[in-house]
């Protein structure tokens, strides 16, 4: 090639490689419109709806940790509050038509249960009550049930905001699973022994009748009844004061079939706070 020519270089990515890179793009186009360029936020709006929801759940899950502190700056010395506060905000204000997958629903109960900093915390945990899906409190109940302790009181404040009978629905559904008398169950644990029991004649041979015989001990179980265990711990830590029912999930259906339209109203009240104001504009969040 001689001096002054040029030549196009071609780079070929992997699939996976090149994902990557343009969703690298896509967050930083996103994070451009937040800070205010007007040609990025244009370019944002035109990318289609799903690819919208799938990066702001990126952004704002996969960096959801207990180890965050509010106002802490990232490792580029950025304050991570504007744009994964943002992407919050957005994913809260979705409509399902945006979000049919429950994606946005997902990062949503991550940063509500897996957040160190209270102020996103308890934005994503409003923005699970304004949008009010019903398939949030079945994953709040397996965050719930992890053995982080923070994570679980996260999980378990989350489900009290929601506070709605689907709420109550999922813990005594589960419940029924594990409660009363189990199946009956055995184990044995011994020995096999042969020996030559007799002798079977053919002409002049002699065959040997082999016969086997056990010696050991049956250990035979059933459950009886469960006294204590994880969703008798976690239905009355949602209860409303003063409900005091009997470890039964059948007394608590009995209560929830009887409650269901004042909690119903309470959660309708909630969800319509929380939606207005997530609204209004972009303001810090107390926990």
């Amino acid at each position: 090639m001689a001096p002054g020519d040029f030549a196009e270089l071609t780079i070929r990515l992997r699939p996976e490689e090149a994902r990557a890179a343009e969703r690298r793009v896509q967050l930083d186009l996103y994070r451009k419109s937040v800070a205010g360029d007007a040609s990025a936020a244009q370019a944002w709006q035109k990318l289609p709806a799903a690819t919208r929801t799938a990066v702001l759940a990126e952004l704002a899950a996969t960096h959801a940790s207990l180890d965050n502190l509010p106002n802490c700056p990232t490792k580029d010395g950025v304050a991570p509050g504007a744009a994964r506060t943002q992407a919050i905000r957005e994913l809260a204000r979705l409509s399902p038509s945006d979000d049919p997958e429950g994606r946005g629903l997902k990062a949503l109960a991550r940063v509500a249960t897996a957040e160190g900093d209270g102020s996103l915390r308890g934005l994503a945990r409003k923005g699970l009550v304004a949008r009010d899906d019903p398939r949030v409190p079945g994953w709040l109940l397996q965050a719930a049930e992890q053995d982080d302790g923070l994570e679980r009181a996260n999980a378990v404040e989350a489900l009290k905001a929601l506070g709605s009978p689907r709420v109550f629905e999922v813990i005594i559904e589960h419940w029924k699973e594990v409660w009363g008398a189990g199946p009956r169950t055995h184990m044995f644990v011994g020995t096999m022994r042969s020996y030559v029991a007799d002798y079977d004649i053919s002409g002049d041979s002699y065959q040997p009748v082999i016969r086997n015989f056990f010696t050991g001990v049956v250990l035979d179980a059933k459950v009886l009844k469960v006294e204590h265990d994880f969703f008798i711990v976690t239905i009355r830590e949602i209860a409303p004061a003063g409900v005091a029912l009997p470890n039964d999930p059948a007394a608590w259906q009995r209560w929830l079939n009887k409650e269901r339209p004042n909690l119903a109203k309470a959660a309708e009240s909630a969800r319509r706070a929380a939606a207005a104001s997530l609204a209004g504009p972009d303001a810090p969040n107390e926990e």
